[in-house]
């Protein structure tokens, strides 16, 4: 930058009198100071005509002139313009400026003013013209506009993953200066990400495209990737490698005709070192030396560099450990190389490890034997001593926390079920007490000091224990805790001083913390940083008084620093999606302050539409110092169309098996399922962005044993631009078989709004039509009743859903809180309908955590009810006659699908899936009821520490009861049944059976176990069913096999992901 030179164009003149004098800034002449406070010429001046002509003459640069701007000292300044660079009439800049309009001409203030400018950022280059007219002169400030990088845009490329990489290697950040010397180190950056993915003749091309909006230059590189070269010749130099081409290639994977990926290399590396691991040459040396090009053959050629190294043997004499215990703890594994600072380390944490194990006094030792030969061994040698057990872990001398706050902050545990020799250790003691001391210092107590006391009985009465016993005492001298004195805000605009006082929880009188300290120091900050004063500086001050030492005086010493606001917000990208949705989602306006969490809301506003693979959100000219910068929204839209599959399982007890029941050969395997694997194959096409907007259509398929299912959905979520409703447009084809008893078949409609009540409440309201038919061939029921049951049903009405969840920390493994959902279903003949009946599913589940070590009680309860209204329509069949209709579960007037069910891996667990509840009294199969009540208990144990798996693991213990019953009334009586009434009835097997009677409280026990994934816990349940039902089988006429009891199986396990509920 120099202060003089500048453009002076035909437009500024032609607003000129011709009798005016026109004096250029120029760099000749005697020294000043320039506008970045450094030494430079001194801006000279000369007078002549402004005429056209003399302007016309003029270069972009204009020569250095004879005279000083010092000349017009104290002439009025009458106006002021600006050339190059515009100024909006809402910029405050202008109007701060030292030098201003109607003011007397001061060199120094010039100075300033070009300074100021400069600082902007929004200036190449500056110079200053003077234009006399008699006793007034104008003032110009000419400059070059600085440009920014707008978008960066790859095309040819269509693999994303790459194209983002290409993006990123240039460093071209959008928003920052733009400088046309960047673009070549830009494109062969671009070339070297292309190779370093196996495209070694890729053909670049740059284009730059100026958007005067904004001073932008949008950089498109469209690239050809070219042919992806394969792996070449390999070459292995080393005295001694150890290990043939042949398996260096196929260990490596660098099989010839290989494609070459940015992995290749890297992969082969780590590899191949795990294969000199696995032989113990722990010191073994790979290096890539070079890889070569071969455009010929469009192979890479790769040079390794190989050194097998000596035969490395670690060895622990004393002590039985595994070996991936044994790479955890010594260190040489992973590092390479054997040297002292490692073996050292290796040998404290086998002594760490040792006294973690009870073994408090252990001693440890190393030797390194064979130093200089092909084979070396690295021997640790540990003298375990008496093993410990930790006996009591205590804190005295504390006042402010109380003891039981204090031990659980503490690594060293007293021995409990689940260590059952505690977890002590030298390192742990030490780590404990500087960590008490710490949380001493932040809460005031400045001269707290936190010693630790250890003692060791290996003896008792006289006799020396098999376990000797550890006691850990922490005694903590508090000292006098700090308290805040005076709480000042320096540095501060006044007009803000109310609101931020009230940011502080800092106040006189209250107990000194560094904790609250630096939340408020935080709120701060982030007050700043929201209102706009991005360069917000803070330091945080504290002073003993002098008169009472106990108080401490805290003074926040603030630099506020410029504010700075919105001057435009530049969107691009925005092809097919609606521009009023964009707007609805961006936070950032013009004229607000500079709001950098505003900045990050709309970004992820914007990302949380699902229609936008890339959304850049950044601040135009950063550096710079000026008070408006313009905001950056740079949005790539989503491929609109999107097809995704899956491929998944579920084992578990009660899989249906398709046959007539007839075919069991006196066996009840039929009735039950029969246990295995049910696979699941699904695919969904959806297409989003619909008319512009976030709403989607989707079709969904799913193949599985149980059920095959084709939906087309169309989802609106913002319902009418409400953010707490979403509307659901759906229908489509199931055939699901989740219970044992039939196969049905729906065609279904629903219309569904969703409605986002509370943070804690949802309400769904449906209005659904579905045709029902169940599949006559797969119904194990009375014969007589199958015409009748098969039939196809319209099912229509309104279903009103509550959900109520205060799970935390997760719906897949809460800890604490509750759920509750309320679901009722209305099918009325007034709307449609083929029969007429409510139904109500009522669900609660509540978690309440205990004990130091968090064991979770978790408990759910299911109530659920149909109501039905007209006749029966089974009244009259032969399989339904006389007593009957009232003891035959099949009779029940509600369609097959339509009816209650319970049993399996998320409900009663003592039943396979959909299996409790009333039997057909001719086939023994479930065939559902109108009334339910499940009650599930689980105590969820903490994680205990086990060989290899660590804390992964988890166990639950549980109980389940309940039943499904024919009708509501049942449910009550039933509570107190633990055996099923009258059994002897379901035990005959003389003509019809007219009764068996299933209306009591089955119940279950189990054990659990929970394997933690990030996904959420997979889940394995064992089942033990203490009362199972009896039910008779009475196989059809001609058939050879005679009529036999069955029986419900006790045992029954599950296999899913997340936790029963």
């Amino acid at each position: 930058m120099s202060l003089g030179g500048g453009l002076f164009t035909r437009a500024a003149f032609s607003q000129i009198p011709s009798s005016s004098t026109v004096t250029t800034a120029t760099p000749s002449g005697p020294t000043t100071t320039n506008p970045s406070g450094l030494s430079s010429p001194t801006p000279q001046a000369s007078q002549e005509p402004a005429t056209s002509a003399a302007v016309g003459a003029m270069g972009p640069i204009i020569p250095a002139l004879s005279a000083n701007l010092t000349q017009y000292q104290g002439l009025r300044v009458e106006s002021i313009h600006y050339e190059g660079v515009e100024f909006d009439k809402s910029d405050r800049l202008t109007g701060e400026l030292t030098q201003k309009v109607g003011e007397p001409f001061d060199a120094d203030n010039v100075r300033q003013t070009t300074r100021r400018l400069f600082a902007t950022g929004r200036y190449q280059n500056i110079a200053v013209r003077v234009v006399r007219n008699g006793d007034a002169v104008t003032l110009i400030f000419a400059g070059v506009a600085r440009s920014y990088i707008g978008r960066i845009q790859i095309n040819g490329v269509k693999e994303e993953r790459l194209a983002s990489l290409l993006e990123y290697g240039t460093q071209l950040n959008p928003g920052t200066a733009y400088s046309p010397a960047q673009l070549p180190a830009a494109t062969e950056a671009v070339r070297q990400v292309l190779a370093q993915n196996g495209y070694y003749e890729p053909v670049v091309a740059v284009q730059t495209e100026r958007d005067p909006v904004g001073n932008q230059v949008n950089v498109t590189y469209t690239v050809s990737v070219g042919p992806q070269a394969r792996v070449g010749n390999i070459v292995i130099s080393g005295t001694n490698p150890g290990i043939s081409l042949a398996t260096f290639r196929k260990k490596g994977k660098l099989k010839p005709k290989n494609k070459v990926t940015r992995e290749t290399t890297s992969n082969a590396l780590s590899n191949l070192r795990g294969v000199y691991q696995k032989q113990n040459r722990l010191e073994a040396t790979l290096t890539l030396q070079k890889s070569t090009y071969d455009p010929a053959t469009k192979r890479v050629n790769y040079e390794f560099q190989a050194e097998q190294g000596p035969v490395v043997k670690v060895l622990v004499d004393g002590i039985k450990i595994s070996k991936s215990r044994l790479h955890l703890l010594v260190p040489i594994f992973e590092e390479g190389t054997i040297d002292n600072d490692l073996l050292n380390e290796g040998r404290f944490k086998i002594q760490d490890f040792m006294e973690q194990s009870g073994y408090s006094d252990a001693k440890v030792s190393f030797a390194v034997e064979g130093a200089a030969s092909t084979t070396q061994t690295v021997r640790y040698t540990v003298d375990k001593g008496i093993k410990h057990k930790v006996v009591a872990v205590e804190v005295t001398g504390n006042k402010y926390f109380g003891s039981q706050l204090l031990v659980d902050r503490l690594a060293v545990h007293k021995a409990d079920a689940y260590q059952r020799v505690g977890r002590y250790s030298t390192q742990l003691v030490k780590n404990d007490a500087t960590n008490l001391e710490g949380l001493y210092r932040a809460n005031g107590f400045n001269s707290a000091k936190v010693t630790s006391s250890i003692k060791d009985f290996d003896e008792a009465g006289g006799k020396n224990l098999k376990v000797a016993r550890v006691a850990v005492t922490y005694t903590v001298v508090e000292g006098t805790q700090q308290k805040f004195g005076s709480v000042d805000l320096n540095g501060i605009d006044p007009s803000r001083k109310q609101v931020l006082s009230g940011l502080l929880g800092a106040t006189p009188g209250q107990p000194f913390s560094l904790v609250q300290l630096s939340g408020d120091r935080d709120a701060l900050l982030s007050w700043y940083v929201s209102n706009g004063f991005d360069q917000a500086k803070l330091e945080v001050k504290q002073t003993i008084e002098g008169e009472d030492k106990s108080k401490t005086d805290v003074a926040f010493n603030v630099i506020e620093g410029q504010q700075v606001f919105v001057g435009k917000v530049l969107e691009s990208g925005v092809q097919h999606t609606r521009q009023s949705l964009v707007d609805q989602q961006t936070k950032v306006h013009a004229g607000d302050p500079l709001d950098q969490s505003a900045l990050l809301e709309t970004q992820r506003n914007l990302y949380n539409l699902a229609l936008f693979n890339e959304v850049v959100a950044a601040v135009q000219n950063p550096d710079g110092d000026a008070e408006q910068k313009n905001v950056l929204l740079q949005i790539t839209e989503a491929k609109r169309w999107d097809v995704t599959y899956g491929v998944g399982f579920e084992a578990q007890t009660g899989l249906p098996s398709r046959g007539i029941y007839s075919t069991a050969q006196g066996t009840t395997a039929a009735q039950q399922g029969k246990a295995g694997v049910s696979p699941r194959v699904s695919v969904d096409v959806s297409r989003i962005n619909l008319r512009g907007t976030d709403n989607s259509l989707t079709l969904h398929t799913a193949y599985g044993l149980l059920e095959q299912i084709a939906t087309l959905s169309f989802q609106d979520p913002h319902f009418r631009g409400n953010k707490n409703l979403a509307l659901q447009i759906s229908g489509g084809y199931t055939n699901v078989q989740d219970i044992t008893t039939f196969a049905a078949k729906t065609l279904q409609a629903d219309l569904r709004l969703t409605q986002k009540a509370t943070r804690k409440d949802t309400f769904i309201y449906d209005f659904v039509y579905r045709r029902v038919e169940v599949d006559p061939n797969s119904l194990e029921i009375s014969p007589d009743l199958i015409p009748q049951l098969s039939q196809p049903v319209r099912v229509g009405g309104p279903q009103v859903t509550w959900f109520h969840d205060t799970r935390t920390p997760s719906a897949l493994d809460a800890t604490k809180g509750s759920y509750t959902s309320v679901v009722d279903f209305y099918a009325s003949s007034k709307v449609g309908s083929q029969t007429d009946f409510n139904r109500t599913d009522i669900s609660n589940s509540t978690y309440y955590a205990f004990g130091k070590r968090k064991y979770v009680f978790a408990r759910n309860t299911r109530v659920g009810f149909i109501a039905n209204f007209g006749v029966n329509p089974n009244a009259g069949n032969a399989g339904c006659a006389g007593a009957l209709v009232n003891t035959n579960a099949s009779c029940n007037p509600i369609p097959l699908p339509e009816r209650l069910y319970a049993g399996g891996a998320t409900s009663h667990r003592g039943f396979p899936i959909n299996g409790a509840g009333p039997r057909d009294l001719q086939t023994g199969y479930p065939v559902g009821g109108s009334g339910v009540f499940v009650n599930s208990l689980e105590l969820r144990m903490p994680a205990p520490t086990l060989p290899v798996v660590g804390s992964s693991i988890s166990f639950v213990v549980f109980h389940d009861m309940g039943n499904v019953f024919q009708q509501v009334s049942q449910i009550g009586p039933s509570f107190g049944r633990f055996h099923q009434p009258n059994v002897g009835t379901c035990k005959n097997l003389t003509g019809v059976n007219v009764s068996c009677n299933f209306n009591y409280f089955s119940h279950a026990i189990g054990l659990g176990a929970r394997y933690a994934t990030p996904v959420g816990p997979i889940r394995v349940d064992f089942s033990y069913n203490l009362n199972p039902p009896t039910y008779p089988v009475e196989p059809n006429s001609g058939v050879l096999n005679a009529p036999f009891v069955g029986t419900g199986s006790h045992f029954n396990f599950f296999f899913s992901i997340g936790q029963s509920f």
